[in-house]
């Protein structure tokens, strides 16, 4: 640009304006990258407080340096630095960048985690610029590899669930035979081992999630909201979980009274045309007054496993919505 034209008022002023503009932009480049997403805005703050302090200093440096010379180089000593603070405000925002990608892409991995779908969709992130990034990084790898393996150890609990045929459990047949009674209680014991063990489990892992964010090596501003969220869904797991061991032994113990009936009518009753008969209209009344109470428990227990299921998917529609790619 020639100046060479202008009055020296003139030139200084419209260079002094240029450097102006020059460090308004290197200050915020950062923050507009953290508002658009491409950045956390704790960081940018940080650098922008840094920035402004050091231009500060650096300002009163090259005033009391250049006092004694004409006002033209302090415009220009001026300029300088703004320029050089928007070439650090570029790298810094790229920084960013990578560190943001980096800990979205591990927390996609999570969530493909939290879906079983196995490694996460996607080219592989760069890796994070900054030491905070990494350990983030790290914190949210380590916590993908805890959910794996607390999610194969609930599909094995699941598949020893499925492996109990509970169809034959109260049929008429069995409620007639000693031999079928016998399996049916065996049966049910095997059942409320499985229930006590599930039981112990939700409660073990949600302890080993919290021991494992409350030891995590992270730095202390990303334990804000996200962490807060995760204590909460704890909270509500371990609310569900203990309201669906209490109906599961709820049923159980129903289902025993109705084959300690049952085995006390050993006898009595018989199985005959597809129906169950019963020796008088008392035991029909037990009976039925019996399967009346297991069934109301037995809807119970659906509309609770129905509750924590829906936990379970709310919780992970959270994640994925909360850890998406950023639109572009």
């Amino acid at each position: 640009m020639d100046y060479s034209d202008n009055p020296p008022d003139q030139t200084v002023a419209r260079l002094d304006l240029l450097a102006n503009i020059a460090l308004a932009a290197g200050l915020l480049l950062p923050l507009w990258a953290a508002m658009s997403g491409s950045g956390d805005a704790y960081a940018a703050g940080r650098f922008i407080g840094g920035s402004v302090l050091a231009v500060f200093i650096i300002l009163a440096l090259l005033k009391g340096i250049l006092k004694t010379h004409p006002p033209l180089r302090m415009a220009c000593a001026k300029l300088a630095v703004g320029i050089v603070l928007i070439l650090l405000s570029l790298g810094k925002v790229g920084a960013m960048k990578r560190d943001i990608g980096a800990i979205r892409a591990a927390g996609q991995q999570l969530v493909a985690t939290m879906n079983e779908k196995g490694e996460a969709a996607g080219p592989a992130a760069a890796p994070a610029a900054s030491e905070e990034a990494r350990r983030v990084v790290a914190f949210v790898n380590g916590a993908g590899a805890l959910l794996k393996r607390q999610v194969a150890e609930r599909e094995l609990l699941d598949k020893q669930f499925e492996t109990l045929d509970m169809s034959t459990l109260l049929t008429p047949e069995t409620l007639t035979s000693r031999k079928a009674i016998a399996a049916s209680r065996a049966k049910m014991a095997r059942y409320s081992e499985l229930v006590d063990q599930r039981d112990k489990m939700i409660i073990a892992s949600v302890e080993e999630g919290r021991a494992y964010v409350r030891t995590a090596n992270v730095p202390e501003h990303y334990r804000g909201s996200e962490l807060g969220a995760g204590a909460r869904v704890g909270e509500e797991t371990l609310k569900l979980n203990a309201q669906l061991t209490a109906v599961g032994k709820e049923f159980i113990k129903s289902v025993g009274d109705v084959l300690d009936f049952a085995q006390s009518q050993l006898g009595k009753a018989r199985f005959q045309n597809g129906k169950l008969m019963f020796a008088s209209e008392r035991d029909v009344a037990t009976f039925r007054a019996l399967s009346r109470e297991m069934e109301e428990i037995g809807l119970r227990e659906s509309a609770v496993v129905d509750r924590f299921n829906a936990h379970v998917e709310k919780t992970k529609k959270d994640a994925t919505r909360q850890l998406a790619p950023a639109k572009r």
